[in-house]
Formats: structure tokens, sequence, C-alpha cells
């Protein structure tokens, strides 16, 4: 089935434009205070996003200039680029942010590989689950060889939110990729089992998690409650017009360094009101909708899987953010898609996006 180009392409990339545009104005907004205070400027953060954009951008335009059928070849190289990368974390070279070390720092640069592998892990499983010529067996053995060093990594820098998005992208896929839902019943049992432990044998973890069923008691709000308590407090202040843009009171360190990163939603809900973040959230439901409609249209395996497994990243990856900021759910530390600082985040997601939109473009011819 052909896709329209007239209805899909422009709706998908307006919507990532819309939440750029958006994160680039919360950004300012939700940084200034921290920027004044750390440089001396209120533009430093932004200006640093900005030129992550421009790089973002550039490398989106080439991603989207590679045909689908050219991933193949690909695979396995970018797949073993995103395990040295991550490799590199526990290297001199490796820098700890927050107690995760999953970062990587050259001088003034610094590179999240976890990020990046989501990308080359998407291209990987949606290389093998296409391939006919492999039986059931085959295609998850495969698929596991390459998430299995990932996730080794990204566990063992400690970083439990992004290793959260990595387990959703490689069932999310596998399901789509028509394996059976036994295996994947039993795999997510074992993924919770294996969750629980990380949550139960870390302190930090589990005093975030206890903190999700009343951030305000007086055991919790001087400590792991103290941000998910005053992402609240932003959002019920703002109301459903907001405060005004760059009005936000918990910027000014109630919700720490994380303002314009982790808790960037709250800041939207505190400055813009129920309004902004009923816009962004209609924004990805925009997303996942069409992202899922050009998934099921598409016959091409390999474009449907990638398509679908960039949907189901920026989707639940989306939610477990938003849902952080409102208390539903423990913060893990995961950027919210296209609108929280971050440079690695921006660019790999950019990208991804990009290899949506190289699918929808190449179907509606």
């Amino acid at each position: 089935m052909m896709l329209k180009a007239n209805k899909t392409f422009p709706l998908l990339l307006g919507t990532a434009i819309a939440l750029v545009i958006i994160g680039l104005t919360m950004v300012f907004s939700a940084s200034s205070i921290q920027a004044i205070q750390t440089s001396g400027s209120f533009y430093t953060i932004f200006l640093r996003q900005f030129i992550f954009l421009i790089i973002g951008v550039s490398a989106a335009l080439i991603a989207f200039k590679i045909p689908t059928s050219h991933l193949r070849k690909l695979s396995l190289p970018i797949l073993l680029t995103a395990c040295l990368f991550n490799l590199l974390t526990f290297s001199p070279l490796g820098y700890s942010v927050n107690g995760n070390t999953n970062w990587i720092k050259v001088g003034p640069i610094t590179l999240q590989p976890s990020e990046f592998s989501k990308v080359a892990l998407i291209i990987w499983i949606a290389d093998k689950l296409s391939r006919n010529q492999l039986s059931t067996i085959e295609k998850i053995r495969t698929v596991v060889y390459g998430a299995l060093p990932i996730l080794g990594f990204i566990i063992l820098g400690r970083d439990l939110g992004t290793a959260i998005i990595v387990l959703a992208i490689v069932l999310g896929m596998l399901f789509v990729g028509g394996i059976n839902g036994k295996f994947l019943t039993i795999s997510t049992f074992f993924v919770g089992i294996g969750a629980s432990l990380l949550i139960l044998t870390q302190s930090h973890r589990l005093k975030r998690f206890s903190a999700l069923f009343d951030p305000f008691s007086q055991a919790n709000y001087h400590g792991a409650g103290w941000q998910p308590a005053h992402g609240i407090m932003a959002l019920a202040t703002g109301g459903i017009f907001g405060v005004g843009l760059g009005g936000s009171r918990q910027k000014w360190g109630n919700l720490g360094p994380e303002a314009h990163t982790d808790f960037i939603f709250a800041v939207i809900g505190e400055e813009l009101g129920l309004l902004g973040t009923t816009l962004v959230v209609v924004l990805f439901l925009i997303f996942l909708w069409k992202g899922f409609s050009v998934a099921i249209k598409t016959r091409d395996g390999l474009s449907r899987l990638i398509v679908s497994g960039v949907t189901i990243w920026i989707a639940v990856q989306a939610m477990v953010n938003m849902g952080s900021a409102i208390g539903v759910f423990p913060v893990v530390g995961v950027p919210l898609p296209l609108v929280s600082y971050g440079g690695s985040s921006l660019i790999s997601t950019l990208v991804a996006v990009a290899l949506m939109l190289r699918v929808v473009d190449k179907s509606s011819r």
C-alpha cells in the first residue's frame, strides 16, 4: 500500500520540528538560572543546544540520503562501533554524571554512547528479524547477540533509565517482528525480575522508588522525593495557562541541575500551564499514531521494523520522562525526546526520525 507523502511526510516532519522548537524555547527558559550561575551568561546552555541542533540536522540529512536497503550492510559495522564507544566509557575517557558511568569526555566534548546505541540496535534488530531465510530461533539468537553487549555496558554503567528504554525497544520490535507471544511473556517476566533486583540492590534506586508513593513525606521530601515533589508543585502552580514563559520558580534550584533535562516537562507545565503540557502530549501522540500507521502500511520488512523501533523508542521514553515529572514513575534520568537539553540525545533522535522519514518518502513513490 502506498503512503500519501502530502499527508504523512509533512505531518511527521512538522511534529518533530514543533517538538524541537518547543525544546529550544524551554531549554533557554529552564537553563537560564544555571547558565548565569555557572558561566555568567543566560545564553550558554541554550547556545550549546543550538549547536547540537545544527549538528543533529546535518547528521539527519545524511541519514535521510542513505537508502533503507543499504542499512543491512551497515548493521554490523554500526553495532560494533556502538559497542566500542560504550566500552570506552570504562576507559580513562569514561566520565560519570550523577553516578552513571555512561559518558565519554575528550576535552570540552562529552558524548553519551548509549544514546547512539539505540539507533544501532534498531538497525541491527530490524535487519535480523526481516530476514525470511532465518528461523524464529535464529532470529531471536542474533537479536540477543546484538542486544546483550549494549545492555551489559549500560547496566554496568548503572544507567537504569536507558536500560529500560533499550529493553522496551528490543521487546517491542520482537513483537512487531512476529516472535511468539509466549516467548515475549516469559522474557518480560524475567526483565521485571532483573529490574527489581537492580532497584533492590542499589540504595539510591530503592529510595527513588519509595519516594514515588509519597514524595512529600518527611522521610522523602528532603531526599529522593525532593525533585518529584517540586515537579508536582511546578505543574500545580502552572494551572491552565501557566505563569508565563520565563516565570518558573521551581527552576531556581528546586529541580536541581535537571530543570532543562529530566524535568523540562515540569517547567513547561509551570510556565505554559496545562495548555502547554497538553500540546506536548498531543504532539507525541501524533508521532506515535503516524509512526505505527506507517509501519502497518509498509510492506518491506526492514523498513517496517525500523519505523516501529524508532516509534517505540520515542513513545516509551517520552512516557517515562513525563511520568517521572508528574510522579507516576520513579525518576530514572531519561530526557524528553527532541525537547530536553542534551547533544547525544538530540542528535541520535534526529537521525532516527530521518530514518523514519526516509521510509515514508520511499513508500510514497
